[in-house]
């Protein structure tokens, strides 16, 4: 095996990376690896809330990095969550639930995507890419924290939020407990691929109105030509040493 083959597998194993311009694509998963493994330790978390959570995959890599506390992942689409449970069901610490967090407790109509990674409670901009459609239940952050934090005495949460355009109605949903959460990790549309998702530079000043300032902002898509589609913002709670 080559260098280059040796050099994928372990990005592989360590961050689930599987597509892109190899040099680029290695240098800007590592280092998001790197800043999210240095954030957790730093902070002692030992709680995270995995929304959007599709199959687990965050949540594997999360493992894959020796994350050994509790994880929490919210999945609403019923095709994928069956795997999402078969995932962590030998993993005592993992559970989830399958709904939607948003800012209001309530049932709403999810888009089914082919590619289940693009199913939104938004609508597509491409109407092509959707399938189907179904009604799922989604709730409140801030209602559900004490279920979720059953058993933790000393809970250092950390939020990851990757739901499709979604990401700022999680965040509303979880005012009533925000004080309680070290950090959130969120995706950022940069180009808009659903209607109503919010443009870049209103959702950062979104989360830092809501007391949070950004530590990194790291590569997550790009465009077929090579443009910018979608970034990972870090954000640690103001007041707090990043």
């Amino acid at each position: 095996m080559n260098l280059r083959s040796l050099l994928t597998t372990a990005l592989y194993r360590c961050t689930g990376w599987v597509h892109g311009d190899f040099p680029g694509a290695l240098a800007s998963k590592w280092l998001e690896l790197t800043s999210l493994r240095r954030f957790l330790e730093k902070h002692g978390i030992n709680v995270v809330l995995d929304v959007g959570a599709n199959e687990g995959q965050f949540a594997a890599k999360l493992r894959r990095l020796g994350f050994t506390g509790r994880i929490v992942s919210f999945e609403p689409d019923p095709r994928v969550y069956s795997r999402l449970v078969e995932r962590h069901g030998h993993d005592p610490a993992w559970r989830s639930y399958p709904l939607g967090l948003g800012d209001a407790d309530t049932e709403l109509t999810f888009h089914l995507a082919s590619n289940s990674v693009l199913s939104s409670f938004l609508t597509s901009v491409k109407p092509s890419n959707m399938c189907s459609e179904v009604h799922v239940p989604v709730r409140r952050l801030d209602g559900m924290l004490p279920e979720i934090l059953d058993g933790i005495p000393d809970p250092h949460i950390f939020l990851k939020t990757d739901t499709q355009g979604y990401d700022l109605q999680v965040l509303r949903g979880a005012s009533g407990c925000l004080e309680q959460l070290i950090g959130i990790i969120a995706e950022i549309s940069v180009i808009p691929i659903y209607e109503q998702s919010p443009p870049f530079h209103e959702a950062i000043r979104e989360y830092r109105d809501a007391g949070f300032d950004m530590v990194d902002l790291s590569l997550e898509n790009r465009t077929i030509d090579g443009r910018v589609l979608e970034l990972n913002g870090l954000f640690v709670r103001r007041g707090l040493v990043s």
